[in-house]
């Protein structure tokens, strides 16, 4: 099967070529170079892959000197920008309800083999923690920018509040544009954390929103639910596992049990199924392992190191031993004929 890193929905593309423009950027040109055409532009099902939108938003600060573009983007999103789950969440009778809509509903409009955003309630705290993509240079931090000041944006957009977090957790370290998180959060922020998170109090979580409808929350939460269903029903069931198995990768001991609790099925109706299509699940996890190599070596950002990271194994020299074994190379050879 093919696997992929993930995609994420073209209005993304089309707000950071408006935020291009607007800088004096060339759109037309980083359209073409990142064959954009108009089709693909206006089309509402569109995607773009996440490496492709990775180095569109690298070009784009290269070429605008703007490194806060994550930040930028995110304080211009409107619930529009997510399709039907941020009209969903928009309708939503509480804030707590808009925050489980935005996860919940994620993969309508990004999907990404690292992981998948989480909401949860700790004590006093309401925590909405995005995946770890780690590790982290310049050229990502507008990926983590991007997704905790969207989310800000939306809640304050749909309460028609000026919400401010207890605290925002941030994994990487603090850039030299940090001044312009402090603008758009209003509240404490802390680098080198152990996550990407928005932390509120749990105080905050009734508030209402401007539109909020009950029975139309319902309503969009069903049709949310029925293309949710769609994408899932369109994987067969190696593809489920292996999808599965992306984000747990960098688990210490990734075992069947954690898939199946992410397929939410009972660990022996999995193991029944895969024997059913002769198919085995340490040979799933290498096949992932795998696919997912020949992916990140086409990157030069990434270091051999840190690939064998990524992929969940313990030593370097773990990854060049099974690497060898999948294509008969070493990684950095098979990594010169890609560039």
């Amino acid at each position: 099967m093919t696997i992929t890193l993930g995609d994420l929905s073209i209005r993304y593309v089309n707000l950071m070529l408006d935020i291009a423009s607007e800088q004096g950027a060339d759109t037309a040109s980083l359209a073409e170079q990142f064959n954009l055409d108009h089709v693909l532009l206006n089309q509402p099902d569109g995607r773009i892959s996440i490496p492709k939108f990775m180095r569109l938003g690298q070009q784009v600060i290269a070429t605008t000197h703007l490194p806060q573009l994550g930040i930028v983007m995110g304080c211009r999103v409107q619930p529009s920008t997510l399709g039907l789950a941020g009209l969903t969440a928009s309708c939503a009778p509480t804030m707590e309800l808009a925050l489980e809509d935005f996860v919940r509903f994620e993969p309508l409009t990004s999907k990404n083999a690292r992981g998948h955003s989480q909401f949860k309630i700790t004590g006093k705290r309401a925590i909405s923690e995005f995946y770890s993509i780690s590790p982290y240079n310049e050229f990502n931090y507008f990926i983590v920018d991007l997704a905790l000041t969207t989310q800000l944006t939306l809640l304050r957009n749909i309460t028609g509040q000026p919400l401010q977090p207890q605290r925002v957790l941030i994994e990487f370290p603090e850039p030299y544009y940090a001044e312009q998180y402090q603008h758009c959060f209003q509240c404490p922020i802390e680098f080198n954390a152990p996550t990407n998170a928005l932390i509120f109090s749990t105080d905050i979580l009734t508030t209402k929103t401007l539109q909020g409808n009950a029975i139309t929350h319902q309503e969009c939460r069903l049709v949310c639910e029925q293309k949710l269903a769609q994408l899932s029903k369109n994987l067969n069931l190696q593809e489920r596992v292996m999808q599965e198995i992306s984000p747990l990768l960098q688990t210490q001991t990734l075992t069947i049990e954690q898939v199946a609790n992410r397929l939410d099925m009972p660990p022996w109706t999995l193991r029944r199924k895969l024997k059913q299509e002769n198919l085995n699940f340490k040979d799933l996890l290498d096949d992932t392992r795998k696919a997912l190599a020949l992916i990140y070596l086409r990157d030069p950002q990434y270091s051999l190191g840190e690939i064998a990271y990524l992929l969940g194994f313990s030593y370097p020299n773990a990854f060049q031993r099974a690497f060898r074994r999948w294509q008969g190379v070493p990684p950095g050879e098979y990594r010169q004929t890609q560039l």
